[in-house]
């Protein structure tokens, strides 16, 4: 299990993935608390929700791979809690 090539890549995307998803939080209370929502805040949090969002589905989906072939669950998909906990934020991003 932890010797396959899926370890390399899914972990680091779906961290990548909650990283820029911290970073255009954090511009969304920026904005929040500094009372200005204009078109500024977009233009800079729109790169990163959107970098977060592609890093995060990549990771869901080599995750549902690597776990069907790894594990042999016999199914991509099974609403475990760890896939629940990276499936919210892609549906809320």
């Amino acid at each position: 299990l932890l010797q396959d090539p899926g370890l390399i890549f899914h972990p680091p995307l779906l961290y990548m993935g909650y990283v820029g998803f911290s970073v255009a939080f954090a511009f969304a209370i920026a904005a929040l608390l500094s009372g200005r929502l204009d078109s500024a805040f977009t233009r800079f949090a729109r790169p990163w929700t959107l970098a977060a969002w592609v890093f995060l589905t990549l990771g869901i989906v080599l995750g549902s791979a690597w776990a069907y072939y790894e594990l042999g669950w016999g199914g991509w998909w099974f609403w475990d809690p760890v896939e629940n906990a990276s499936f919210m934020p892609w549906l809320a991003g």
